[in-house]
């Protein structure tokens, strides 16, 4: 299992040479560990599944990893779904050369909870591919909490998701938009825990670290690493992103190091990142429920002109169909004392291991540009919805839905 991270609070900067190199391993450590890797790419990120295959390819060539380590993908792009198996006897370097260990004879729903624990179950209960620690990677498109709403017809649906998005088999992109099925987190929750949960769940995916999302998921994983915001499109450097999974101390750490470190010095393209303590959710939760009953009203009312927020609501592409995504520090430092913020810091810190650099880059603001972290003791690296009055009038009556969440029914007890 996993061993636990110790919270570090939120670093700026980081070594230009970090990640560059494979870790060192402890020898006497050499347990062995499966990486699933879900890559959910019938949409328009069907163009990044043979780079980030080819990264994968690097990432193992070093052959520094035990017999037991391995990485199983399983792909759905524009052909028919497939699942590939690298590992220590790999011996190819290019995508094309490697052969998939099962081909599925027609489409599947990759963004249906019921076929991700279909995976999932092949994986945990073949002899060739079990292990003692199990990492998950969810590759694809996302937008947090947000319940999908896709009802089968697509013209009429909005660009709201949750996590992943397929479009039907042989998508291509061209100038089509991403409006097929969605995965919704309660089921993907669900879907995991019946096959018994992984130890780390890596999201390549935008907007994934929301508290809600690694709330409903603290019995599914004992870590979740992911981005409050945007991602860049290459998302994670599974070249560097490999060595660190399959480090034997503390490789969660390692793998937050590791996607961090891709864009730490890139001035094109920043990353706002974190890892999730799930262990520690039902405590923060307890008492996350005792600040919101002393400043419900501060909340629901407050000016959040100037907090930390990753994706406006009411501008750019997606309009009202997404609420803010408010960094949950900065909006417990809008309303609180200063005790009381130090209160919250100490208890954020058993929860949350954040890296960030100073801006992340978002096209879903107005525009394609880049967005400062002005105040880095708003940022914790995790996202938090806020009910306020604009969402319980608008189409998508996000307020409603968020009794879908348990953190919605635990922490803020909304009524309808």
């Amino acid at each position: 299992m996993v061993l636990a991270i110790v919270a570090t609070g939120l670093f700026s900067a980081c070594q230009k040479d970090e990640g560059t190199q494979p870790p060192q391993y402890d020898t006497s450590m050499a347990e062995s560990r499966t990486v699933m890797v879900y890559m959910a790419a019938e949409n328009s990120m069907s163009d990044y599944v043979s780079s980030d295959m080819r990264e994968m390819l690097d990432g193992m060539a070093s052959k520094v990893f035990y017999p037991g380590d391995r990485i199983v993908v399983y792909v759905d792009d524009n052909t028919l779904p497939r699942i590939y198996l690298i590992d220590n006897t790999t011996n190819v370097t290019s995508p094309a050369n490697l052969q998939p260990v099962k081909t599925y004879s027609e489409d599947v729903n990759s963004a249906s909870a019921e076929q991700l624990g279909a995976f999932v179950s092949y994986v945990k209960t073949n002899d060739k591919y079990k292990a003692d620690s199990y990492v998950l990677v969810m590759w694809s498109h996302g937008t947090g909490w947000i319940p999908s709403d896709y009802s089968g017809d697509v013209s009429s649906q909005s660009l709201r998701r949750s996590f992943g998005v397929d479009n039907g088999y042989n998508y291509t992109s061209g100038n089509k938009i991403d409006e097929g099925y969605k995965m919704n987190i309660p089921d993907m929750a669900r879907a995991l825990e019946e096959q018994g949960g992984v130890d780390v769940i890596l999201f390549d995916a935008c907007f994934m670290q929301t508290v809600e999302v690694a709330y409903e998921l603290r019995h599914a994983a004992a870590h979740i690493i992911s981005s409050p915001a945007e991602i860049p499109g290459l998302g994670a450097d599974y070249s560097t992103m490999v060595p660190a999974m399959f480090q034997k101390d503390d490789y969660a750490t390692k793998m937050l190091e590791a996607y961090y470190n891709r864009y730490c010095n890139d001035p094109a393209c920043g990353i706002v990142i974190s890892s999730v303590n799930t262990d520690a959710l039902d405590s923060f939760a307890a008492y996350v429920k005792q600040v919101v009953a002393l400043h419900r009203d501060d909340l629901l009312n407050a000016d959040y002109t100037h907090v930390l927020d990753y994706l406006l609501y009411g501008v750019g592409r997606w309009g009202t169909d997404n609420p803010d995504c408010y960094d949950m520090q900065g909006v417990m430092k809008n309303v609180m004392s200063e005790e009381e913020f130090a209160v919250w810091q100490e208890k954020v810190s058993q929860v949350i291991t954040c890296m960030h650099t100073n801006f992340w880059y978002s096209g879903r603001r107005g525009g394609w540009k880049t967005y400062q972290i002005e105040d880095p003791s708003q940022c914790c690296g995790v996202s938090m919805f806020i009910p306020l009055n604009k969402y319980a009038t608008n189409s998508a009556r996000f307020n409603d839905t968020y009794l879908d969440m348990e953190w919605g029914k635990d922490v803020w007890g909304i009524e309808n």
